[in-house]
C-alpha cells in the first residue's frame, strides 16, 4: 500500500473512532469521510463494509493498549505500584467501555457481516486483550497488587465499566467530574487487599 494510501487509512480509522464514541454506531461513512478530510468515495474504497472498518477501529484500539502495557512493564521492576496503577489510569483514560458499546452496536446493525465474521472478530480482540494484559498481570500477582484468580479479560472488563462516563450534562460536570478515576483506585485497592490475603 502506498503511504498516502496509509496514512489515509489511518487518519479514517482515527476520525471513525472518535465519531463512535461522540455519535454512537450510527454515524455515516460521510460524517467519517468528513471529519477525516477525505472523500466519501476515499473511506468507502478504504473500508467497503461497516465490519471490515470496525475491525480495524478495534485493532486501533488494542494496539493503544498495548503500548501504554509495554511502557509500565519497562518501568515495573522499579517501581511495580505506580506502573501497574499508571497503566490502569491511562487505559481508564481511554473511554473503552463507550467505544466497545459504539463498536458492538455497530456489528449487530451491520447487514454484511455475517454471524461468523463478528464473532471472528470478537475472539480475536479477545484473544489479543490476553495477550497483551497477560505480562503486566502476571507481575501484578507476583508483585501481590492483583489476586492470583483475576484473568487478563477480568481487569481490562473492570477497567471499562469502572470508567465508563456518564451522560455529559451540567450536573454530572460538577457533581461526578473525575469520579471514575476514584472509583479505578478503589479497584486496585481491592485488588491489592484481595491480593495481600492470599496465602
Amino acid at each position: 500500500m502506498r503511504q498516502d494510501a496509509v496514512e489515509n487509512r489511518d487518519v479514517i480509522v482515527d476520525a471513525a473512532r472518535k465519531l463512535f464514541v461522540e455519535q454512537g454506531p450510527g454515524v455515516s461513512m460521510r460524517a467519517i469521510a468528513k471529519e477525516a478530510g477525505v472523500g466519501e468515495a476515499t473511506a468507502s474504497r478504504h473500508f467497503p463494509g461497516r465490519v471490515e472498518l470496525i475491525d480495524a477501529i478495534s485493532a486501533r484500539a488494542l494496539a493503544d493498549i498495548e503500548t501504554v502495557i509495554d511502557e509500565a512493564l519497562t518501568s515495573f521492576d522499579e517501581s511495580p505500584r505506580d506502573a501497574w496503577r499508571g497503566a490502569a489510569h491511562a487505559i481508564g483514560e481511554m473511554k473503552l467501555a463507550v467505544l466497545a458499546q459504539a463498536l458492538f452496536g455497530a456489528l449487530s446493525a451491520s447487514v454484511e457481516g455475517g454471524t461468523h465474521e463478528v464473532s471472528e472478530i470478537i475472539g480475536n480482540r479477545a484473544a489479543g486483550l490476553r495477550r497483551v494484559y497477560e505480562p503486566l498481570v502476571d507481575k501484578a500477582k507476583a508483585a501481590r497488587l492483583c489476586p492470583a484468580d483475576a484473568t487478563p479479560l477480568d481487569i481490562h472488563l473492570g477497567l471499562g465499566v469502572i470508567t465508563r462516563p456518564p451522560p455529559v450534562t451540567a450536573v454530572s460536570e460538577r457533581y461526578f467530574g473525575g469520579i471514575q478515576q476514584e472509583l479505578l483506585d478503589v479497584m486496585l485497592e481491592g485488588l491489592e487487599a484481595r491480593a495481600r490475603r492470599e496465602p
